[in-house]
C-alpha cells in the first residue's frame, strides 16, 4: 500500500517534538564557508531521501537525512554520544503520536558535524533516548540522525536532485539564472511554508503547505483541516510512515490537480492523514502561524532544480522533468520492509485484501526470496519497490520463502487507486 509514497512521515515526527532546544545561551560554529563564496556537499538520493554522510565529533561516520521540516537535528542512536562521552544538558519529554508512550531526548550541545576534512560546524542536537523510527527496516538504508535544513539558513541552499549535492552559497555570491520561477516562502520556527491551490472534486481550495525533505511523498493533505479533504472514493488504507510513537495510518488516492504558482501536477498521489485531535488543538489552528493544510515531499520537489533563500523568504525552482508525468505508485497491495543482514533479507509486512499480492496468495511474514528471477541479495529495496510499482498489468515472478519452504507465485499488478 504505501511503496515508494511514504517511507516514513519525518515532519510531523519532528513537529511533535513541540518544543525548541533552549535554556542557556550556547555559541554555534557556524561558518562552514569561511571565505569561500560556496561549498558542494554530495548526497545519497535512495527512496526519496536525501541522505548525506557526515563525522560525528571527528569520530563516527554516520548517515542523516537532511530534513527541511525538521526544526531540530536529531541523533538517533544514543549507543554513539554515549561511546563519544557527550555531556547531557537536559532530559525533555517527547510528544508521541500515540500520546499514551511516555519518550524521551536529551539534548546535547556544541556537536562537531563535518561533511569534509574542510568543512564542518557544530550545533546543538537532540539524542533520543531509545530509536523509536528504526528507519532502517522503512527506508533499506542505514538512517543514524536527521540533519534539520533551517539550520543552514544563513546561506543560500541549494538542492541539486539531478547531480546529487547540496550546495550552500554566500548570499552576496548568489546569482540566479531568469529560468528559475520565484515561489514566495513563509518562515516559522525555521520550517518553509508555501501556498499552493488543490483541486478535489472540481473544487479549488488555497492551502499552505510545509515543504518537506524529510517526507518521501509527493503530497499530504490533513483531513482536519478542511471537509473537503476527505480520502475519495478510490483510495487504499495504509500507514503513512512512522512517527515518535507508531505508525501513522491513513488513506492514499489521487486529487485532480495540485497548482504552486505557474507549475500544475495533474492526478497528484495524495496522502491523507487524519491528526490525533490534540494534535489538532496545538498545530491546526489557523489564528498560529505553523497552521497547515500538508505537505509536500520529495516525489514532487524532486521535479525541480531549487535554491532556497531564508533571508529573503523566497524560492526559486526550475523543472528539471516533464511536470505532468505520472508518479510512481505501488500496484501490489503489500508492504516490504528491509532487515537482516546488510538489510538484504525482505520481509513482506502487510497485505491489502483483494490486492494483487493477496490473490498471489503471498501473506504478512513472508520472505521475498527473489522478484523477475533476480535474487533479494543483489537489490535494494528502493529497487523491488520499483519493480512491484511499474505500470500496466505486468506479471511479476516472486519466489518467496514461508515456514522454511520455498514457493513460487506471480503477482499481476493493477492500478488500486
Amino acid at each position: 500500500m504505501i511503496k515508494n509514497l511514504i517511507r516514513l512521515t519525518l515532519a510531523l515526527s519532528i513537529l511533535l517534538i513541540c518544543l525548541k532546544i533552549s535554556g542557556q545561551s550556547v555559541l554555534n560554529k557556524f561558518d562552514i564557508i569561511g571565505r569561500q563564496k560556496k561549498i558542494d556537499i554530495p548526497f545519497q538520493y535512495e527512496n526519496h531521501f536525501i541522505l548525506l554522510r557526515v563525522l560525528l565529533q571527528k569520530s563516527f561516520p554516520l548517515n542523516f537525512i537532511f530534513d527541511t521540516g525538521a526544526e531540530n537535528t536529531l541523533l538517533l542512536k544514543k549507543e554513539y554520544s554515549d561511546l563519544l562521552g557527550l555531556k547531557y544538558d537536559r532530559r525533555i519529554k517527547l510528544l508521541g503520536s500515540d500520546h499514551t508512550e511516555e519518550m524521551y531526548a536529551l539534548i546535547t550541545r556544541g556537536i562537531g558535524f563535518s561533511f569534509s576534512p574542510t568543512v564542518s560546524y557544530s550545533q546543538d542536537i537532540l539524542v533520543l533516548e531509545q530509536d523509536f523510527f528504526q528507519l532502517e527496516e522503512l527506508t533499506g538504508l542505514y538512517v543514524d540522525g536527521i540533519m534539520s535544513g533551517s539550520f543552514f539558513k544563513t546561506y543560500i541552499t541549494h538542492i541539486n536532485y539531478k547531480s546529487r549535492y547540496l550546495s550552500f552559497i554566500q548570499p552576496n555570491a548568489f546569482r540566479v539564472s531568469r529560468k528559475y520561477v520565484k515561489v514566495p516562502i513563509e518562515l516559522s520556527n525555521g520550517k518553509i511554508y508555501v501556498n499552493a491551490t488543490v483541486s478535489i472534486n472540481n473544487k479549488k481550495i488555497p492551502v499552505k503547505l510545509l515543504v518537506d525533505t524529510g517526507a518521501g511523498l509527493p503530497l499530504l493533505l490533513y483531513t482536519d483541516a478542511n471537509p473537503n479533504f476527505a480520502p475519495p472514493e478510490k483510495s487504499i488504507p495504509g500507514k503513512l510512515g512512522k512517527g515518535l510513537g507508531g505508525f501513522l495510518e491513513g488513506h492514499i488516492g489521487k486529487i485532480n490537480e495540485l497548482q504552486l504558482e505557474s507549475f500544475k501536477f495533474p492526478n497528484t498521489v495524495t496522502s491523507f492523514q487524519q491528526l490525533d485531535s490534540s494534535v489538532t488543538v496545538q498545530f491546526q489552528d489557523p489564528n498560529q502561524r505553523n497552521f497547515r493544510d500538508g505537505l509536500i515531499g520529495n516525489q514532487l520537489l524532486n521535479r525541480f532544480d531549487i535554491y532556497i533563500d531564508y533571508q529573503k523568504s523566497i524560492m526559486y525552482m526550475s523543472p528539471i522533468k516533464d511536470l505532468s508525468k505520472e508518479f510512481n505508485v505501488d500496484r501490489s497491495g503489500m508492504d516490504i520492509l528491509a532487515t537482516g543482514h546488510e538489510l538484504k533479507q525482505y520481509i513482506v509486512s502487510s497485505v491489502l485484501p483483494g490486492s494483487p499480492a493477496a490473490k498471489a496468495g503471498l501473506k504478512k511474514g513472508d520472505f521475498i526470496k527473489k522478484v523477475v528471477g533476480l535474487s533479494s541479495n543483489i537489490l535494494s529495496l528502493d529497487q523491488i519497490i520499483a519493480i512491484f510499482s511499474r505500470k500496466g498489468h505486468r506479471k511479476i515472478k516472486v519466489q518467496y520463502i514461508r515456514d522454511g519452504e520455498i514457493y513460487k507465485t506471480v503477482v499481476e499488478l493493477e492500478d488500486l487507486i
